[in-house]
């Protein structure tokens, strides 16, 4: 609440859209941890149900890798925060006077008890706040890549093994197997979207949000008399903001890709079998698997209210370009 009364108050250079979007923003974040704890039970069980599909493939390196990259991400999302509070806190406690909205008495007569006091209270607002807008925002975009890539990954490496079966032994017990396979991928796929959706639109939404306060920040000067404040906290947020939301679209990209993998494997198939000599009863099956290859349509949703493809990239940089002009137009009016 500190951070939320401090962005809000802080002077007149705080335009409106700045403090629009910071109570937006708070107002997100508080509502990921809301969902997050009503919703725990659900991500879990999606994530066990991950790891049971994924153990039926007999080499799993990809998965391997795909865990070493999520812990990795998970490390600097906390190293960054860490490496801003540092430079940060060093840059208060050596120029005080340069941040007049900081009421503690510290100057070159100040006991070593009073600089103390100071260095707690600056390091532990800077950690609380970079907790707060940083780490436990980037840690969500990692969760939602992590499933979706996992997915998507899993289901690649079980279609593999279909393709392979299916040309070398074209039967109906395969068949079935294979079929057997996209019924659990769909169910899986459900779970995914029942489970993570509306963090899916929570995480766009506040992406939306960082970079609009962003902008508003940047054009309207905010900041700009602190100099490293007004860097490490504008432009590596921002920078950090546009990398969530690249990482996150490739992610959810990702899933488009199977589904040309379902087709191509259908086509294999029939490249393969179709100039073999086979009874009316394997063409019905062999139609069946066909049917099944090509209505198997998935893709990753925000609440259902937008689909998590390439083409939002074009949307929300065609937004951000349009309202980056509007607004650096009308503040030079003012």
């Amino acid at each position: 609440m500190n951070t939320v009364y401090t962005n809000i108050k802080n002077g007149d250079a705080m335009k409106t859209t700045f403090k629009i979007t910071t109570i937006l923003i708070n107002a997100i974040l508080l509502l990921l941890r809301i969902a997050l704890l009503l919703k725990k039970n659900e991500v879990l069980e999606t994530l066990s149900k991950l790891d049971t599909f994924k153990n039926g493939l007999q080499h799993n390196k990809s998965q391997t890798s795909l865990q070493k990259y999520a812990v990795l991400a998970c490390c600097w999302c906390f190293l960054i925060p860490v490496t801003i509070i540092i430079i940060t806190t060093a840059e208060i406690l050596a120029n005080t006077d340069k941040y007049p909205t900081v009421h503690l008495p510290v100057g070159q007569n100040s006991t070593w008890d009073q600089k103390l006091h100071f260095f707690i209270y600056i390091a532990g607002h800077s950690t609380i706040y970079m907790m707060h807008f940083l780490a436990f925002p980037g840690l969500m975009i990692i969760l939602l890549s992590f499933i979706y890539l996992s997915f998507v990954k899993t289901f690649q490496k079980h279609l593999e093994a279909v393709r392979i079966r299916l040309l070398k032994r074209f039967s109906k017990e395969e068949i079935s197997k294979a079929l057997s396979i996209f019924t659990v991928v769909k169910k899986i796929h459900l779970d995914i979207e029942k489970s993570v959706q509306l963090f899916s639109f929570l995480a766009y939404v506040l992406i939306f949000s960082n970079i609009l306060q962003m902008i508003s920040g940047i054009v309207t000067s905010f900041m700009s008399d602190k100099g490293m404040i007004q860097v490490m906290y504008t432009y590596v947020t921002l920078g950090m903001t546009i990398v969530w939301f690249i990482v996150l679209t490739l992610c959810g990209t990702q899933v488009g890709n199977t589904e040309l993998f379902v087709k191509n494997l259908s086509q294999d198939v029939i490249t393969k079998n179709f100039g073999e000599e086979v009874d009316g009863f394997k063409k019905l099956v062999y139609m069946n698997l066909f049917n099944a290859c090509a209505n198997f349509e998935l893709k990753f949703t925000g609440c259902g209210m937008f689909v998590v493809d390439k083409k939002l990239f074009l949307t929300v940089t065609g937004i951000m370009v349009t309202y980056g002009v509007l607004f650096a137009t009308e503040v030079s009016k003012m």
